[in-house]
């Protein structure tokens, strides 16, 4: 099951703007076009889930994130994902037809993506732990050895 559903669009747009941003302008699809709006909004949501990922990866555990599915998702996660690909349909079809709310949660998702990978924010997210279920929050430092001059 995909992480982001159909469903999940209607609380960000409407089903008409998805639709143009998809280039559905009839009613009987054919076969070949509706495989090719299913591949626009495919590559548009799996390019967000992976931006998404590749800010989260260091501290969260991105594959529980990312499989969970129905209200076992978390609704944040969810909604920058699609505020991501919404993002990206529309600078696929026409960037300058893209309304400035677009832009702005675009901007303001990538915001807090950056503060929660820099560690300045935090999320309610699965932690990324090793085999032993410790978790693991970025790069250690070893304090084993002190600071010496190194002057000649």
């Amino acid at each position: 099951m995909a992480f982001i559903t159909d469903n999940d669009y209607s609380l960000l747009v409407r089903r008409e703007i998805k639709d143009v941003l998809l280039e559905d302008y009839f009613d009987e699809e054919s076969e070949e076009e509706n495989n090719e709006r299913n591949t626009k909004l495919s590559t548009a949501e799996q390019t967000a889930i992976s931006q998404v990922k590749n800010y989260l990866f260091g501290k969260y555990d991105t594959n529980k994130i990312f499989s969970a599915t129905g209200d076992a998702r978390n609704s944040h996660i969810v909604m920058i994902t699609m505020d991501c690909a919404l993002y990206h349909l529309y600078t696929g079809a026409n960037r300058k037809a893209m309304p400035e709310v677009r832009s702005q949660r675009y901007g303001d998702a990538i915001e807090w993506l950056k503060l929660v990978a820099t560690g300045e924010g935090t999320a309610d997210l699965p932690p990324k732990t090793n085999d032993s279920g410790e978790s693991i929050t970025g790069i250690k430092f070893s304090s084993r050895f002190t600071s010496e001059s190194q002057r000649w």
